[in-house]
């Protein structure tokens, strides 16, 4: 529907232009035909040198337009404009279709017609020596001009659905577009001057002063673009000095990305090395959830040869560039592209892809830009990633692979003050491998080390999600249970002995069957804090180690004991 809309509002202005320039041609003196070529190529000259800007340009080209118009009239000004338009930006393209080349030419054709009216409305008509009662004229003809030039220039972007630049606004567009039109009013009107002072040679000499206040306007524009992209550049060095996991520094990414450039849609891949592949871990846009969870292994694609090579690669047409045109996915259905690896002293972190539905949506400034924020991203993610390798070492029990005693003092206080402030139970599992030494003793240390590490991951496996299994020492076992009571706890414990007892352990010369004894104590019912529940489960164990082994005691069940048992 908006498709539609922009196509319909695109040839209400480009018919009614042409239909205008079309009955002004029987106006056109072309006795001053070659003047006319004149001006138009001056203005085709400040039209390809304009300023490049967000949705648009800034020219100087309506300096020619103002003198043109109070030399020749309005049907010149609208021809040479239109002329200069045509030519600078269908000969010499920049990205633009042939409707948007045919709108902008159009709509300049409407501006003049529209400033011609009200100049004549205000002081009559132009052409003759400028008076003291034809500057307003050519004041309201200035103005109305640049009305209407920004409203059908707005009008089009409007309805065309193009992304507002994320570092602009409006008002922006209106302020840089009438310092462009104000400069070039004195200058229109020295043009007029010394044509008729000096003929043509004036023109041209003066059109050399037009292209330095462009120039000066070029860098004033880049200037104000480069520190507001800067101050992008400060906010994601601000936000990554704060302490973010991986997942939050990947929709930073995202996020301050389309900061500095407008992107239809956005996905970052980061290198796994567990599946050997590039891991679609943040998406943004339309396609984020056909994005997300998607692949790219090395060297694979345009994305996947990036991605190796290490150097950021802009697609500025996927239709017409021969590495991307019959690649599927994103290449098919998006027009632009930029893919920009994430390094981190030459380590591959991972690749940011984002594409647009515009060709030349980016450039070389954006690439620059944005790669220095990839920079700093790949920079905080792979010391994220070292940290959490460094506190899951420290955590983690060399041996088995599950968390150590020290994790489990941790967690142990972290689940108890949680059960304390909800409400809610904590149960403990505390469990032993039974006559593990005579193991040791006879089958060897080696025997007694691959009978905990396959224990462990039986253990490991079965809990799951419901608990925290750890490593407590030598052939203990420790397993939280947030949310459990002793009773609950007490069946998963039966489980567990039964699953071991039934399990063929895979140990070499060793009698396949391994028994263990387990011990449950429960929150608030059997302690009263952390370390009473971890001395009541231990004792629990002691209970079921005296009775006989292989068996599951909870701490409430001690009192039906024998004494001397336990």
């Amino acid at each position: 529907m908006r498709r539609l809309t922009h196509v319909a509002c695109t040839w209400l202005v480009v018919g009614p232009g042409a239909w205008v320039l079309a009955r002004l041609f029987s106006s056109l003196d072309l006795d001053y035909g070659g003047h006319f070529l004149v001006f138009a190529g001056l203005g085709v000259a400040a039209e390809w040198l304009a300023v490049n800007f967000p949705h648009g340009q800034l020219s100087g080209g309506f300096a020619l337009v103002l003198a043109t118009f109070i030399l020749f009239g309005a049907p010149a000004a609208a021809w040479t404009g239109a002329l200069a338009t045509l030519i600078s930006q269908g000969f010499w393209p920049r990205g633009n279709s042939l409707r948007t080349v045919l709108f902008n030419a159009a709509q300049h054709v409407l501006a003049v017609m529209a400033g011609n009216y009200a100049c004549h409305r205000l002081a009559g008509p132009a052409g003759d020596q400028i008076s003291t009662g034809q500057v307003a004229g050519l004041l309201a003809f200035s103005g109305v001009y640049f009305l209407v030039n920004h409203l059908l220039v707005s009008l089009y972007i409007t309805t065309s659905g193009k992304y507002r630049h994320p570092l602009l606004s409006r008002g922006d567009a209106l302020r840089w577009d009438g310092l462009t039109c104000l400069s070039c009013i004195p200058v229109g009107l020295l043009m007029s001057y010394l044509y008729r002072e000096t003929g043509l040679s004036g023109v041209v000499l003066l059109s050399l002063l037009l292209l330095v206040i462009q120039f000066v306007l070029r860098l004033y524009v880049h200037t104000e673009l480069a520190n507001r992209e800067l101050l992008a550049l400060y906010h994601v060095a601000r936000a990554l000095n704060q302490k973010l996991d991986v997942q939050e520094i990947l929709d930073l990414v995202l996020k301050e990305t389309r900061r500095v450039v407008s992107y239809h849609s956005g996905v970052v891949y980061l290198w796994s090395g567990e599946k050997c592949c590039y891991e679609a871990r943040a998406a943004a846009g339309p396609f984020r959830d056909k994005l997300a969870g998607s692949m790219i292994f090395k060297g694979e694609g345009f994305t996947g040869w990036v991605a190796e090579k290490g150097e950021p690669e802009i697609i500025y047409n996927a239709r017409e560039d021969p590495r991307v045109r019959h690649e599927p996915g994103l290449f098919q259905v998006l027009r632009s592209f930029m893919v920009i690896p994430l390094l981190a002293d030459n380590r591959k972190v991972g690749v940011l892809v984002i594409g647009d539905k515009r060709p030349f949506a980016f450039n070389e400034n954006h690439l620059h830009t944005i790669s220095v924020i990839c920079g700093q991203a790949a920079v905080a993610i792979a010391s994220t990633l070292l940290m959490k390798q460094l506190e899951d070492s420290a955590n983690t029990d060399g041996l088995t692979g599950i968390y150590n005693h020290r994790y489990f003092t941790y967690r142990l206080g972290v689940e108890f003050q949680r059960a304390r402030d909800a409400g809610l139970p904590l149960a403990l599992i505390m469990l032993d491998v039974d006559n593990f030494k005579l193991i040791n003793d006879r089958f060897g240390h080696v025997a007694g080390d691959a009978v905990l590490v396959e224990l462990a991951r039986l253990l490991r496996d079965a809990v799951g999600e419901r608990g925290v299994v750890c490593r407590y020492g030598g052939e203990e076992f420790a397993i939280l249970l947030p949310g459990f009571d002793s009773a609950r706890a007490g069946e998963l414990a039966g489980d567990l002995r039964r699953l071991v007892r039934e399990h063929h352990f895979a140990v070499k010369d060793m009698p396949r069957q391994v028994r263990i004894s387990l011990g449950v104590a429960g929150y608030p019912r059997d302690a009263r804090d952390a370390d009473m529940l971890v001395k009541m489960a231990d004792r629990a164990l002691y209970g079921a180690k005296r009775t006989g082994k292989d068996r599951v005691v909870l701490y409430g069940q001690l009192a039906d004991l024998p004494r001397q048992e336990w």
